[in-house]
């Protein structure tokens, strides 16, 4: 029997809460150190959104969330949510001037930080927004500060909880995604945006609570942010299994947590098919697989089939200004489809239009346009972003494809320079931006190029200021000090002049190796 959402519960935290109250010794989440249940995962969300309140917190307010993969994710995430707050997700590996201006940009007022972001914090030459409090998971940080607080001291709050009103319409979160200029773009997700694509995500993969998800996408990105929620709707267990830089331990803690799904972007699969073709580990609870972030190759599609042949793969798309879900790609279409993105999943419509706004026929390459209940509110404080993205009654996506004779979508590109490497939506500028900060650099464009594990591979192309000479690799450690690792330019080239048009605008699908 499948699990599904009523059609009128629109928050978010609702069917987590019911399944704490129904079933609380139900695993909820999984760690090499032990299984944490539904009912001690709802004491412990409690116990954080009565902390906030108790401090005066009011709905609508926003929390940043700055830590790895753990349970205190899913204690901040859901927490929040209960107090009424919109949750911000920020990559942990966020540093200098791109993390202050997302904390101000987006008016944090609490921050829940891990130990490696804590020593950025405190370490660090710039001051956080004013009045932002800082909720710290684990024990080093400045005791004397009062704008810091231990995660340890929230959870052993024994205040009763009293939830406020909420409705559907309310923000639930802000995730930040990159775009082709300097500063990412906060797509707003409301509470009845984020259930409805729930709804459909269980409804399609048939979640049910016997399940335990493999999980080692990060959180804060949009599909590891709709896995957690998706599994926590339907009563299934999180495995905490490590992070794919030990992919063969991965792999056997995938078999010995019992896990009966994975899902990954093609980097992943990239890592573990080889792995499992040469260690053959059995894996009878796995039933279902998903990819999704980017386009994978028919080779290594085909590749993971035969590697694990009892599981069914799931192929998805979508983006994070749709609750992250568009489409699914069924397994029993996929030989038939190979290549494909899929089919709308349910209550989405996908069309293909030309600059116009006007349909095209099957066959015709386009834009695809995205419509539903699931499409994101707009960006925050960005109206001229969201007046161009939401437009002809839906999302214009920036992607490029046709649909066919039987609805099944066909991407061939994007419209857009953002780049797509490892499942994650990098914008050129943010890292031009980071180059053109060091004292050698005169110019520079960024761009991706095709690369079989990742997708693309971003390529930085330099200019020189005069009279100064720097390595490739003094400029990617110079990048490392501002970026997160996944926004590293894997090469870099020096070239005499950038390509640009006359007006001097910088021609970025003209970068290239011989430039």
């Amino acid at each position: 029997m499948r699990t599904q959402l009523p059609a009128d519960e629109e928050l978010l935290h609702t069917r987590f809460f019911e399944h704490c109250r129904q079933s609380p010794e139900d695993p909820a989440l999984r760690t090499r150190a032990g299984d944490i249940s539904y009912g001690e995962l709802g004491r412990q969300v409690e116990r954080f959104a009565s902390q906030l309140l108790a401090h005066g917190f009011e709905p609508g307010g926003r929390v940043a969330v700055l830590l790895d993969n753990g349970p205190e994710y899913p204690i901040a995430i859901y927490g929040t949510l209960a107090a009424g707050g919109v949750v911000v997700p920020l990559c942990p590996d966020s540093k200098g001037q791109a993390l202050r201006w997302m904390l101000g940009h987006a008016d944090v007022q609490v921050l829940v930080s891990g130990p490696r972001s804590t020593r950025l914090i405190v370490s660090s030459d710039w001051e956080l927004p004013p009045k932002t409090q800082v909720i710290v998971s684990g024990s080093q940080y400045p005791k004397d500060d009062v704008r810091f607080t231990g995660l340890d001291e929230v959870l052993a709050t024994t205040a009763p909880f009293t939830p406020p009103t909420i409705t559907g319409e309310a923000l639930a979160a802000i995730h930040y995604t990159s775009g082709t200029t300097g500063h990412p773009k906060g797509v707003m997700l409301e509470h009845r945006q984020l259930t409805s694509n729930v709804r459909s995500i269980i409804e399609y993969l048939g979640l049910v609570p016997r399940d335990v998800i493999g999980l080692t996408l990060p959180l804060y990105y949009a599909y590891g942010s709709s896995v957690l929620h998706t599994h926590l709707a339907s009563g299934a267990c999180i495995a905490f299994v490590s992070s794919l830089a030990y992919a063969q331990r991965s792999l056997e803690e995938l078999v010995c947590m019992g896990a009966t799904g994975f899902s990954g972007v093609p980097a992943s699969f990239a890592k573990l098919v080889p792995l499992q073709e040469k260690m053959q580990l059995e894996m009878p609870a796995l039933r279902y697989l998903t990819q999704a972030g980017a386009g994978m190759s028919k080779q290594l599609t085909q590749r993971a089939l035969a590697a694990w042949p009892e599981a069914e793969l799931y192929i998805m798309y979508g983006q994070t200004e749709a609750s992250a879900r568009l489409a699914w790609l069924p397994p029993d279409r996929l030989a038939q489809k190979l290549g494909s993105a899929g089919k709308p999943i349910p209550g989405v419509e996908l069309s293909i239009i030309d600059s116009e706004g006007n349909p095209v026929p099957p066959g015709q390459d386009g834009e695809v346009l995205a419509r539903g209940p699931s499409i994101m509110r707009g960006y925050w404080r960005d109206p001229e972003a969201s007046a161009k993205a939401l437009r002809f009654g839906g999302l214009c996506t920036g992607d490029i494809g046709h649909l066919d004779e039987d609805g099944f979508l066909w991407l061939i590109g994007r419209q857009s320079e953002l780049i797509k490497s490892g499942g994650h939506r990098i914008g050129p500028g943010e890292i031009e931006a980071a180059l053109l900060r060091h004292p050698a650099v005169a110019e520079c464009g960024v761009a991706g190029y095709p690369d079989e594990e990742l997708g693309e591979a971003i390529h930085a192309f330099v200019v020189l200021a005069e009279g100064t000479s720097a390595t490739a690799t003094a400029l990617q450690r110079h990048c490392l000090k501002e970026l997160p690792r996944f926004k590293l330019p894997s090469a870099v080239h020096f070239v005499q002049e950038l390509p640009r048009t006359a007006s001097g605008k910088l021609q970025r699908r003209r970068l290239s190796f011989s430039s």
